[in-house]
């Protein structure tokens, strides 16, 4: 099957939902052309390591200023700023070109950034779009919670605007995808074309778990640094539960871990807290981690950071929303808290219990082979693509 594959950003190989997605479409024989946009050097190497695996590129350069005027033409309409944040006539001119070239047998359009592309595909080619999430109780809950008076204004613009124009574009599409039954329940309320939503869980590619040594006082915290919902969570986690923690496991060590950490999280570095910015693989910090902690104070869809600690078997403790939209159990695959009191004792707990870190963390692992083999999520995929091109 050959895929064209439109991603709002370039697929990082080390991590990131699409990339698993292009990763298992490719081990299984088919495809895959990515059109994505360049904001940089960082990207521009992406690229490269996709191209080296075998992944088609389609690309043009976007810059902070062009998305600056792209959310600003929408500002005075009923769409959410996001709906022509990351436009680009140039990338859909070269996307044009290739589909009339190349007729690729289906056309995947990821987020909703994307979905402008897909209305202007969709005459073209077989189109899906993947939501990911239904993003309108993330922005709800930001309009609240964010982090900063300017993230909190923009999210009660998109609050308003987005539960109208993500039931339009299920309207607009043969197929809208989700990766969480309770985002299809919720994307389904009041819309008639609910019978369109579907599921499609993210994968994780199940690799056989060396063993490593675990540190014996190291917390981890994983996520892309500044996007709000993981700033959120971490200043949560240091400001309310980390002082309790210090005061009675005085050895104790905190590793933020990800990509583009605000200044605020920077910020919070010293001999107690370290500060990576990006690395090359979450994963070799992980295994070497005593506990992951989740504190997720709000979100959508499934956290793929729990996930990532379920691979690499890494015992979790996680707040309610860090386990939304995963069957995993308390006490079984995780210790789940909720107030900051409980989310301190539940980390003591599995930090004064070797035994139990174990269990959690196998149990945690098992569930992933179980709920989130690649194998068997990409082929789910390829069925949700061929019931869309079977339409016509």
């Amino acid at each position: 099957m050959k895929i064209l594959y439109l991603v709002p950003h370039v697929p990082n190989p080390t991590k990131a939902r699409s990339w698993y997605h292009i990763r298992g479409l490719l081990e299984a024989g088919h495809q895959v052309m990515v059109a994505t946009l360049e904001r940089g050097a960082a990207d521009a190497a992406r690229l490269k390591q996709l191209s080296e695996l075998g992944v088609g590129i389609i690309s043009a350069r976007i810059s902070r200023i062009q998305m600056a005027l792209n959310a600003t033409r929408t500002l005075t309409s009923w769409q959410p700023l996001q709906a022509d944040l990351l436009w680009s006539d140039a990338l859909l001119r070269a996307v044009i070109d290739y589909v009339r070239r190349e007729q690729p047998d289906i056309i995947h359009v990821e987020h909703l950034r994307m979905a402008k592309y897909g209305l202007w595909l969709r005459e073209l080619r077989p189109v899906i779009w993947d939501a990911v999430d239904y993003l309108a109780p993330l922005f709800a809950q930001a309009a609240t919670n964010g982090q900063g008076m300017g993230l909190r204004l923009a999210a009660r613009i998109e609050a308003t605007r987005l539960p109208a124009y993500e039931r339009w574009l299920t309207e607009q599409f043969s197929r809208t995808l989700v990766i969480t039954g309770r985002d299809r329940q919720l994307m389904s309320q009041d819309n008639p074309y609910a019978d369109r939503i579907q599921v499609a869980p993210p994968g994780l590619p199940i690799n056989t778990l060396e063993w490593v040594e675990r540190e014996s006082h190291t917390l981890i915290m994983t996520g892309t640094l500044n996007y709000h919902p993981n700033v959120a969570s971490v200043h949560y986690f240091v400001e309310r539960i980390w002082p309790d923690l210090r005061r009675t496991h005085p050895l104790l060590r905190l590793q933020l871990v990800g990509a583009h950490p605000t200044p605020a999280i920077q910020a919070l570095a010293s001999t107690e807290v370290k500060v990576t910015g990006f690395v090359p693989s979450v994963m070799d910090y992980l295994q070497k981690a005593t506990i992951a902690v989740a504190p997720v104070q709000y979100g959508a869809g499934i956290q793929n950071k729990v996930l990532e600690a379920f691979l690499t078997a890494t015992p979790v403790v996680a707040s309610p929303e860090g386990l939304a939209g995963l069957e995993a159990q308390d006490g079984e695959h995780l210790l789940v808290a909720d107030s900051p009191e409980d989310f301190a004792a539940a980390v003591s707990r599995l930090l004064d219990d070797p035994a139990l870190r174990a269990r959690i963390g196998a149990a945690g692992r098992a569930y992933i082979e179980t709920h989130h083999d690649l194998r068997l999520t990409t082929q789910a995929l390829v069925a949700q693509y061929e019931a869309v091109m079977s339409q016509g």
